[in-house]
């Protein structure tokens, strides 16, 4: 934990990389030695700052990755990647989908998520290409059964071979010059800040993503929306300015 925090990691990271070895420390049968709690650790963790960091994805960043799953045939990643970005989905939502919900999801144009408080929300589906990958992966999928995850394969160990994937890639991908580490959880936010420039207020971007409350949203896009009015005030002063030298 000091290693982590004197390397300048976030609290956040650090809390995501601790999370992490207590759940491989759990899944040992017989462990040498028993982990302390972060209390017990003696070391203070800052509070998470949210939107200090720009975690979006460019559009090509995107298409870069979609081409690398392409080119391995993976479909699920493809169908998951589709979810993050264009429905907001967090990653274990993607792959709790069996093709019951898949099966609904195509009907009703909207999917049932079950999100990490085990509360349920609607989430509207708009675009084609998402329906287009449910279709071919519930063809390729046994009634009954998880839409991303085979039989023989562990859901966090499903997750975990996506997470490698955008890895694996991540550097290749990013935009030349780009300092952002590119993320699943950064295509959620793709999503959230897409909604918001395209109109859709606060509580709707909210609901969406599964927030509890309009509140924390506003925490973390807030900035969005304080630098579209920025922006919007800049040209109409400029613009004011056109016609006045007119």
């Amino acid at each position: 934990m000091l290693y982590l925090q004197d390397a300048g990691k976030s609290a956040s990271t650090v809390k995501t990389d601790l999370a992490a070895i207590r759940f491989f420390h759990d899944k040992m049968s017989r462990p040498k030695y028993t982990l302390p709690t972060n209390s017990e650790l003696g070391v203070g963790l800052e509070r998470r700052r949210f939107g200090q960091l720009d975690r979006t994805w460019s559009g090509p960043e995107f298409n870069r990755l979609l081409g690398k799953a392409m080119v391995e045939n993976r479909d699920d990643f493809i169908l998951a990647l589709y979810l993050g970005r264009y429905a907001g989905l967090r990653i274990h939502e993607c792959f709790r989908m069996d093709t019951a919900a898949a099966e609904r999801a195509l009907r009703e144009n909207a999917l049932t998520v079950k999100d990490k408080g085990d509360k349920v929300r609607i989430v509207p589906i708009e675009d084609e290409r998402i329906l287009m990958m449910l279709r071919k992966l519930l063809a390729q999928t046994e009634r009954g059964h998880k839409l991303l995850v085979p039989d023989d394969v562990p859901t966090d160990r499903a997750i975990n071979a996506l997470e490698l994937f955008i890895y694996r890639y991540r550097n290749e991908v990013s935009d030349e010059g780009s300092d952002r580490r590119l993320t699943f959880h950064g295509l959620r936010r793709t999503f959230a800040v897409a909604s918001i420039k395209s109109g859709d207020d606060i509580k709707t971007v909210q609901e969406s993503l599964g927030h509890a409350t309009a509140a924390f949203t506003l925490d973390v896009y807030g900035h969005v929306t304080k630098q579209m009015k920025q922006d919007s005030a800049a040209r109409m002063e400029q613009f004011i300015k056109s016609v006045s030298g007119a």
